[in-house]
């Protein structure tokens, strides 16, 4: 969005410079010539727009060189009144003459003063005593150029003659400028996105690839080509992911393996789904937000073969209806999830529970899905090993730090153009991500408030230089209020009415649920036939909901692209972003090395459930290996040119390690 933007195309070649203004001398220093009529002014070679660059062929919506000379005074003086404005055409003074008929069908007939300077450069600029401009052909001819008549015309006229103009190359290159100059304006992330299509929902359409498959929904499979380039980038900075396929392609350690994922759909998700299917797994894909998803590598994967069911804006309803999509198919039975949040793994747990107890492993990257699985667990009702990867040192540590420590400038920076020195922040949670988020924005100049309920975490906040509040505190004086702790209501309607006028609010966190936003429609789900009396008493007891942000007497107001304005009665106005979900992922893009690390962690878990053998995991929620964390940081040390020490045998003895590791103990904090 901060990109400056050069000459628009589509209006044309740039204006000339207005000739200066010359003695009368210095006409009658030139040779003797004759001075003939427009009329005579005909027999001179006709010049067809045709022969003209596109640029040249457009007609302006200012005045040639001849006419803005013939505007300009005398030199010994002139007529008082002042010139018509050079963006105004001036009216033709007869038929068949003078610019308004250079716009017609006819034209072509009469010479154009400035098609005959531009085609032929031989010719050469006089002026008249009178000030008018005269133009010389090498022969000696002199033709007078049309004289200027001082009457303003209105902008109509001049639309109307711009639309008689003889070619249709001018408006495609105009209308077209218009509408990429707005979208690359507003647009959240690289997205091409056909505005034809808008309005029309990808489940309403019949779609097919080039291998004529139309197991898949995405918003146009059209953008497949950008797509494909956006994933090679990425390739570029997932070298992990790429050494396991070199390194697996005679094993294939996935062969057999059906996966079903929800996760962002995004270049590097793209990375990862073509390493499981060169590992051998067959993997059918839904997106977990409904911002997340770039539609051009959604369409890149579907053109490839993978079923993917996603596009950028989905309605909840949508959302559910693409899970469901990957899920119910004829003769296909899963046998794996990947999931972020755990909506996928509820999905199937609820309304198709003998699915899910045919499935071998879950692997779960976020805090809100693993709390899922916990709660499952501890109900004696995850019938499946789950492996929680949000946990693992490779994820945690560098994924939830490094790279919200970049993206949250990033997301806030494309969606509010803000600047961040003396800004006041507060960040609500102090774990990876909020450390990350806080350590960019104070870098940056801005003064830091930290919320916490750990006493640990809220200690290290201390140390790291941040004042540790509640709440209530600040939030009458903050410009911008940041949610990362993956619980919900942490910034409530209380809070909100409170806020300053356009303070910034917005979620780091994977859960939508931490802003009190009326994000769901309780009605709908009432409805739903999975909903079981139990759940259906507890979203009762959810009607507190309907005193967040969605009642009727504030007023929503749509500024870009996941950027709103709620307004209140008073005037006072939020800037709300991404109605409240995860900012970095649905404002901007993310640092794909990161993602990298993440999705290698993800994949080798994958490899691990599927692999183990009968009794290895039980049906409980595990952390990644120690010695697979370690693997997946080796994999990305060549980059750096990074270069391990290695144990001697006394040493290993002596601190009671293998030499190839593990090294640390599985309680080791890092």
């Amino acid at each position: 969005m901060g990109e400056g933007r050069g000459r628009e195309a589509g209006g044309g070649a740039e204006r000339e410079p207005e000739l200066e203004s010359e003695p009368a001398v210095a006409v009658e220093a030139v040779m003797s010539v004759q001075v003939v009529s427009a009329a005579a002014a005909a027999k001179v070679p006709e010049v067809e727009l045709k022969d003209l660059s596109p640029s040249e062929a457009e007609p302006q919506l200012g005045l040639s060189t001849a006419a803005v000379s013939a505007m300009a005074p005398p030199a010994g003086g002139g007529d008082p009144e002042a010139p018509a404005p050079a963006a105004e055409r001036p009216p033709a003074p007869g038929p068949g003459s003078g610019p308004a008929a250079a716009l017609s069908p006819a034209a072509g007939k009469v010479p154009q003063a400035s098609a005959m300077k531009r085609s032929d450069p031989h010719h050469q600029h006089q002026r008249h005593r009178d000030g008018g401009e005269a133009l010389v052909s090498p022969d000696g001819t002199v033709t007078e150029a049309p004289r200027t008549v001082k009457k303003q015309i209105q902008f109509a006229d001049q639309k109307q003659e711009f639309n008689k103009r003889p070619t249709k190359i001018g408006r495609r290159s105009l209308s077209r400028s218009i509408s990429q100059s707005s979208t690359d304006s507003y647009s959240s992330a690289a997205s091409y996105t056909d505005s034809s299509d808008d309005e029309t929902s990808p489940r309403d359409k019949q779609q097919k690839n080039s291998k004529g498959s139309s197991d898949f929904c995405v918003k146009n499979i059209k953008q497949a080509e950008f797509g494909r380039r956006e994933i090679e980038i990425a390739e570029q900075e997932m070298p992990a992911l790429m050494a396991l396929r070199k390194r697996a392609q005679g094993e294939k350690p996935l062969a057999g393996a059906k996966i079903v994922g929800c996760t962002h759909i995004t270049a590097q998700t793209a990375v990862l789904m073509e390493t499981l299917g060169a590992l051998g797994a067959q993997c059918r894909w839904a997106a977990c937000n409904i911002y997340s998803t770039l539609n051009e590598v959604a369409a890149a994967l579907a053109e490839s073969g993978f079923p993917v069911f996603a596009w950028k804006g989905e309605s909840e309803d949508d959302f559910w209806w693409c899970i469901d999509r990957c899920v119910n198919v004829e003769g296909w039975q899963p046998n794996m999830i990947l999931d972020d949040g755990g909506d996928l793994t509820h999905w199937i747990y609820k309304k198709y529970p003998n699915m899910f107890k045919k499935i071998k492993g879950i692997v779960e990257e976020s805090v809100t899905g693993v709390h899922r699985l916990y709660q499952l667990s501890k109900a004696g009702k995850l019938c499946v090993p789950a492996m929680n990867v949000n946990d693992s040192v490779t994820k945690q540590k560098f994924d939830n730090l490094y790279c919200c420590r970049e993206s949250i400038l990033d997301g806030l920076k494309r969606t509010t153009d803000m600047m961040f020195g003396g800004k006041q922040v507060v960040v609500c949670g102090y774990g990876e991500v909020g450390k990350g988020c806080c350590a960019a924005l104070k870098a940056m100049g801005s003064i830091v408030y930290v919320t916490e309920i750990d006493p640990i975490c809220a200690l290290q906040a201390c140390m790291d230089g941040f004042r540790l509040v509640k709440l209530n505190e600040v939030i009458r004086q903050v410009d911008i209020v940041i949610t990362c702790t993956g619980n919900k209501n942490v910034v409530t309607r209380e809070h909100l009415d409170r806020m300053k006028n356009s303070c910034i609010v917005c979620n780091m966190g994977h859960s939508n649920t931490e802003i009190d936003v009326l994000y769901f429609s309780l009605g709908k789900w009432l409805k739903q036939s999975m909903l079981s009396s139990a759940l259906r008493a507890a979203l009762i007891e959810l009607q507190h909901y309907q005193a967040s942000l969605r009642t009727p007497e504030l007023t929503w107001e749509r500024v870009r692209s996941q950027v709103d304005h709620v307004i209140w009665p008073d005037g006072k106005r939020i800037v709300l972003l991404a109605e409240g979900r995860l900012l970095n992922l649905s404002c901007s893009t993310v640092p794909t090395f990161v993602l990298s690390i993440t999705a290698t962690t993800q994949a080798l878990a994958l490899i691990e459930l599927y692999n183990a053998p009968e009794g290895r995991y039980k049906q409980d929620v595990y952390l990644l290996p120690k010695k697979m964390d370690e693997y997946v940081a080796s994999l990305h040390l060549p980059t750096f040119d990074a270069h391990l020490t290695e144990l001697t045998d006394e040493q290993a003895k002596y601190l009671g390690l293998n030499k190839n590791g593990p090294f640390k103990p599985n309680y080791y904090r890092y």
